[in-house]
This record gives structure tokens, sequence and C-alpha cells, in this order.
């Protein structure tokens, strides 16, 4: 259409599209602060053009062709998987800095020291046999160590607990966000299928695939509509289906094991246990099937995120905690065979629960306590006593004393420790430089905000003023030439 209704079309036109690009930029102003908020642009096209015989194309003005999020989905994937990887190795350094302060090493109140106090005792009853303080000093010195062992060996097991009741909840945090994400998937295909881009839910779609890599290592694919049409743990090709458009699945959690059984937590809820048999490791993730009996279970391999760190701790702690007791009962067994040669018993005991503890005799009595050679042992022969003692300097078949090998177990956690903390340190560089480009591209920007306010707003303005022109020459024609 030409003439002057033409031109107060096309006036019209414009403000409607510069007044959508304002409420855009203002959109994007509210959410500067929201996490996880892509700025968003306004798409303006040309309208098509009239026709007009003799003279050629005369503009029409513009329309409002969609509203775009500004968004580099390969650098969201990447910082999915650097988000991943640095979960993983944050959780593993945390747990194994929790087993590095229970064994306390080096310290002076530590394990160590304590074995050199029980092994000072034992060379200076050596030396003097007949002095009953000595042997009180003997049973009380071991009476410590075997406190400390016992204190030590409850807080690794306790900690190894701990790791699991983590991979249990957070498979249950898992299960609730990607429930989360199937009701978003039903309402981006409501807006998407009327033809309307669903940019906020987008947002929180991609805000949720960030969760959940922080849990485990994902992979996820996308429909047309925008919609997450599989989420696997894994990757793509050998992956574990967990959401489709068909529907969802719950992972569950090996929370314990008896014999040949294992207790699984559906879904991660610590009040809804099922027992099966097998042998899985704790803290094994699994796809339960419930609808047999007894429920059968598949494995789910998760290689990153927080259950992975958290699992890959759980290992860790277990081995740190069999060498621990290796160690123990290395001690026992060595001094109980020199003692028990002599004395017709053990000198360390372990009770039904498995805690070690001096002989409760020589609790009881001190001075009962043997320290020398033969049946009847002349006064001031204290050569047992004397022989203890060097066995805490005797290296055992792997050529490690007692220190050694405690010191050893140390070493290898705390070797683990420095790896992790290193490994995380770099993925949370690159975690934040991915952030920062993410940052850069997505976020919003308050003085190209401003900039465009101003410049949408005075091109409503003139678009304003064209409508007043039109109307002004509209009453000219109407009005004053008596048409």
């Amino acid at each position: 259409m030409t003439g002057l209704f033409g031109t107060l079309g096309t006036a019209t036109r414009g403000m409607n599209a510069n007044q959508n690009a304002l409420q855009t930029s203002g959109h994007n102003i509210s959410n500067m602060n929201t996490d996880g908020y892509s700025r968003q642009r306004v798409r303006m096209q040309t309208e098509q053009p009239y026709l007009m015989a003799g003279v050629g194309a005369l503009g029409t003005g513009v329309r409002t062709a969609g509203v775009d999020r500004i968004t580099d989905s390969f650098i969201r994937t990447q910082t999915q998987t650097a988000y991943s990887k640095f979960r993983f190795f944050e959780q593993k350094s945390h747990a194994l800095g929790q087993l590095e302060q229970y064994m306390n090493e080096p310290s002076k109140t530590g394990m160590i020291n304590q074995l050199s106090v029980m092994h000072d005792s034992w060379a200076k009853l050596g030396s003097n046999p007949e002095l009953g303080t000595s042997k009180t000093l003997v049973v009380e010195n071991s009476n410590s160590f075997t406190d400390m062992v016992n204190q030590t060996g409850n807080q690794i097991g306790e900690l190894q607990g701990e790791m699991i009741d983590n991979i249990e909840k957070s498979a249950l945090d898992f299960n609730e966000k990607v429930k989360e994400l199937q009701i978003l998937n039903g309402q981006i295909y409501d807006l998407a299928s009327q033809n309307t881009t669903p940019n906020d839910l987008l947002d929180r779609r991609d805000s949720l695939l960030k969760d959940l890599s922080g849990m485990a290592d994902i992979s996820s694919e996308t429909d047309m509509y925008g919609r997450v049409s599989s989420l696997k743990i894994g990757n793509k090709a050998t992956g574990t289906e967990i959401l489709s458009l068909d529907g969802r699945k719950e992972i569950s959690a090996v929370t314990g094991e008896t014999g040949s059984s294992n207790t699984i937590s559906l879904g991660g809820n610590a009040q809804n246990k099922v027992t099966i048999d097998g042998d899985l490791p704790l803290g094994t993730i699994v796809l339960a099937d419930t609808s047999t009996t007894p429920a059968t279970v598949s494995e789910v391999e998760v290689k990153e995120g927080q259950i992975g760190g958290f699992q890959e701790a759980t290992k860790e702690v277990k081995d740190r905690l069999e060498e621990f007791q290796a160690f123990v009962k290395s001690v026992a067994d060595t001094i109980n065979r020199a003692y028990k040669a002599k004395s017709g018993e053990d000198f360390f005991t372990f009770d039904v629960n498995g805690k070690m503890q001096v002989n409760q005799s020589l609790r009881d009595n001190p001075s009962t306590l043997v320290v020398g050679k033969g049946d009847n042992p002349e006064a001031g022969d204290g050569s047992l006593a004397t022989e203890i003692g060097s066995l805490f300097s005797k290296k055992d078949a792997d050529g490690l004393t007692f220190s050694e090998r405690y010191n050893s177990i140390v070493t290898k956690n705390g070797i683990s420790k420095q790896q992790a903390d290193n490994t995380a340190n770099s993925q949370l560089t690159v975690l934040n430089q991915l952030e920062y480009k993410n940052e850069s591209i997505s976020g919003v920007n308050i003085n190209e905000e401003v900039s465009d306010v101003m410049r949408f707003s005075q091109a409503f303005q003139a678009n304003a003023r064209i409508i007043q022109t039109v109307s002004e020459m509209l009453d000219t024609l109407i009005n004053r030439t008596g048409v």
C-alpha cells in the first residue's frame, strides 16, 4: 500500500519493532545477574516491498522476525565437560584430605611417634626388668597405641560410610534433576510447537545439564524443538540412556554388602531399599528393575562428576583401610609370636568387633608382664623385653619396619591427594576460562544494553514523529482541502 495510509502502516510497524527491541533490552538488563541467563536480541527483517508500476519497489517498513538467544553451543558443551572433571577431582581431593587428617602424619602425636614411644618403653624395660614402673609404662604405652589404632580405624571406616552416603544422596539429586528436565521438555515443546522460541526455558535446560554434568559424565542430544531427546551417562555411543522422549530411568546406589548379596537404595532414597544377589562394590551406581523377584540390576559406569569422585575416593579409602588393618595385624602378630613363645599368652588381643587391645590380664596387673626368657628367668633377665624392643626396627618380608609400613600408607594417600589437588586446580583454570568465554558471548553487557535502549528509543520516537506528521497531513487533506 502506498500513500499516506501506507506511510502510516510503515511507521506503526517501526514503532512495534522498536518497542519489542526495547522490551528485550529491558529483559536483558533485569536478568544481568541471573545465573545461567543468556542475553537475547530481537531479529528485525525488512517487510516485503510494494511494487508500484512505473516506480518500482517501495519499502513498507520492518517486522520482528524473532527473538534470538545469544549462545555458543560448543563452548557450553566444553564447559559442562570441564565442570564434570573438576567436580570429580574436587570431591576426591576433599575425601583424601580427610583421610590425611585422620592418619595425622607427620605429627608429634601421630602413629609413628606412638610406635617410637612403645619401642622405647620395651627397650627401657629390657634394661630395668625389675622395675614395676617400667612394666606399667610398657602396658600403658601399648594401651595408648591400641587406642590410637582403634580410633584411626573407626575414623577411616566412618569416612568410607560417609562416601557411600554422599553417593546415595547424589543419586537422589541426579534423579530429581532428570525429572525436572523431563518436565521442562514438555514446557519447551508446548511453546516451540506454536512457533515461539522458549529462550528462558532453554537457559533453564542448559543450567540443568550443567548441574547434571557436575554429578556424572553425561552426553545429551536435542531435537528440533530444543528438547533433550536423549540424556546418557557416558558417551553418546556406549553410554547408559537415562532420559528419552519415551520416558526416564532412575539410578540407584549400592549402599551395603553382606556375603553374596547387596543392599540397593532405589533411586538414591535411603528409605527405600531392596536386597539383591550380587557382590557389587559399595557405591556402585546401577539401574534397578523391581518388576522381577528378586530385583535385577545393571551396572552404570560413572567416570566423572562428583559421583565418580566419591566412587574413586571410596575405592582408595577402602584400600588404605585394608592396608592399615594389615599393618595393625602385622604389629600384633609379630609381638605376639615373640611374647607368647615365652609367656604362653598373647600380648595383644582382638575383641569380637575386631578392636585391638592389650591382654586384659596385663591391663589388670602389669606386674605379671614377662620380661625374661626361659621357664624360670633369672632376676634381672630382660632379654625378652629387649628382643621385643628390637622387633620395632626389624624389617618384614617387604623390607619395611613397623614405622616404614605405616609411613608407606600415609605416603600413598599423600601422593594421590596431591595428584587430585593438582588436577582439580588445572581443571578449575580451564573451567574459569571457558566460563569467561561463555560470559563474553552470552552475558549481559550493561553498557551495550543502555546504548541499545537509547538507540531503540530514538527509533521509536522517530517513527512516532512520522505518524504525527502523517496525521497532520491527513488533517490538511481532509479538513482544509474539502476532500
